[in-house]
């Protein structure tokens, strides 16, 4: 009896004990499961870990782009069934890679972590969101309104006023403009007016492909979970064709530009459909940021507003695929197709080819029938609320390996503060641990 009470003793104190779990599918973990979270330490640091910065060019529609990758490998990788663990992250709306290193506190981001955690961290940043004349990549020297995508790091100077028109957001325009100070345009014959013709929503596509190549180079032993962050969920997703994820983790997560589109239409909006985004970039100022920050108070937005200046706080290219703008796609389509630049091996197929691969972006490739999908987020997301994620399901299930939903009472849509990032941290381990994306 006593080897048998010993045993039992040793298998307790071997066994993790739980005071909180994941959700149920399409349930929410309780506020008292959070804090049980937040006192616990079930994933502690493991590992320490380096930082690399990648710099990726490659030749699209005529003209040259650099892609960037940020990668953070642990010393001592976290192993599940015989393979590394690796998150792949996609930028959010208006901010760049080093978003996922550090917060707007100035303290470790998701990707750190992860990192000390044992899991590979690569985070990406679409094409035009890295400042190539700073060494991390940062805006902070340049002012909002002269902000403009920088598409490859042979550019020794900012775009100046000669190259780009401002346009204030017409009220009309739906949403997206009451929280877009203003709207700048490439001049006609300009040098970015070219690189932005030739930056079609697959070219984003292409240089997220290319980086993964690069910062995952034994794809065999690795286990590669993708996490786009708010509007990068719109560019990872499109990626599977291209390369196949073995899940997708999330948080305030956007879907595809087909799932955003339906969301609107059930209530009626179809303007986004319509909306003149060819070629725009979008302005997301201080009435943006207090849009995600309505539940802090006014000094520590204050102080999060400035180190939020640091990122990149412009859209581009990427919301005509985002938001399935037809329009803007048609638009922007006709107008690369009657450039003077446009190799001839982008012609070969003809125009009704090029019209649907400018449209792919925004549809649920095939590959997806072989991911599994998480759909985690916070029931006071201000961008991604229950009701979006349950439209988002109807429109996405029936194309994925398997779906499921988990929410956390009452977190936010941005991962600001240590508590929120341990939170989704430690849920997304345990979702890993229940074997979910085996």
């Amino acid at each position: 009896m006593k080897s048998v009470a010993v045993f039992l003793l040793a298998s307790l104190l071997a066994t993790p004990a739980f005071g909180w779990d994941i959700p149920a599918d399409n349930g929410t973990m309780p506020r008292s499961a959070v804090e049980e979270l937040l006192r616990a330490n079930d994933y502690p640091e493991t590992s320490g870990y380096k930082q690399s910065v990648d710099f990726i060019d490659f030749a699209a529609n005529g003209q040259t782009f650099t892609q960037v990758a940020v990668t953070l490998t642990p010393d001592k990788p976290r192993v599940r069934n015989g393979k590394k663990l690796v998150v792949v992250g996609g930028e959010p709306g208006s901010e760049y890679a080093m978003d996922f290193v550090t917060t707007v506190e100035g303290k470790d981001g998701p990707a750190i972590w992860l990192a000390k955690r044992g899991v590979t961290f690569v985070a990406l940043t679409r094409v035009g969101r890295w400042n190539f004349l700073e060494r991390d990549g940062n805006w902070g020297s340049v002012p909002m309104n002269k902000r403009m995508p920088m598409l490859n790091r042979a550019q020794k100077t900012h775009w100046t006023d000669t190259d780009f028109e401002v346009k204030r957001a017409d009220a009309s325009a739906g949403a997206t403009a009451s929280i877009s100070g203003a709207f700048r345009f490439p001049k006609k014959g300009t040098q970015l007016e070219r690189l932005m013709l030739a930056l079609t929503p697959q070219v984003y596509i292409d240089g997220y492909a290319l980086a993964l190549k690069k910062a995952i180079p034994d794809r065999a032993n690795a286990t590669v979970l993708f996490w786009g962050m708010s509007t990068g969920g719109a560019t990872l997703y499109p990626l599977a064709k291209f390369y196949r994820p073995d899940g997708y983790l999330g948080w305030g997560t956007s879907s595809t530009g087909l799932a955003y589109v339906v969301d609107k239409a059930s209530r009626g909006d179809f303007r986004d459909v319509y909306d003149h985004s060819a070629l725009r970039v979008r302005e997301r100022g201080l009435d943006d940021f207090e849009f995600y920050t309505r539940n802090i108070d006014p000094q520590t937005r204050s102080l999060w507003w400035k180190a939020a200046q640091k990122a990149p706080r412009f859209k581009s290219a990427e919301d005509e695929a985002m938001q399935f703008g037809s329009a803007a796609m048609t638009e922007h389509a006709l107008r690369l197709w009657q450039s003077d630049f446009l190799p001839e091996a982008a012609r070969s197929k003809g125009l009704a080819a090029f019209m649907r691969d400018m449209f792919e972006p925004s549809l649920p490739p095939p590959e997806l029938k072989t991911v599994p999908v998480l759909v985690l987020n916070g029931t006071a997301d201000e961008a991604q609320p229950p009701k979006t994620v349950d439209a988002t399901r109807k429109v996405m299930e029936p194309y994925a390996k398997k779906y499921r939903v988990g929410r956390i009472e009452g977190l936010h849509h941005y991962l600001f503060t240590q508590d929120a990032i341990k939170t989704v941290g430690s849920t997304w381990m345990r979702y890993i641990d229940s074997g979910y994306f085996d």
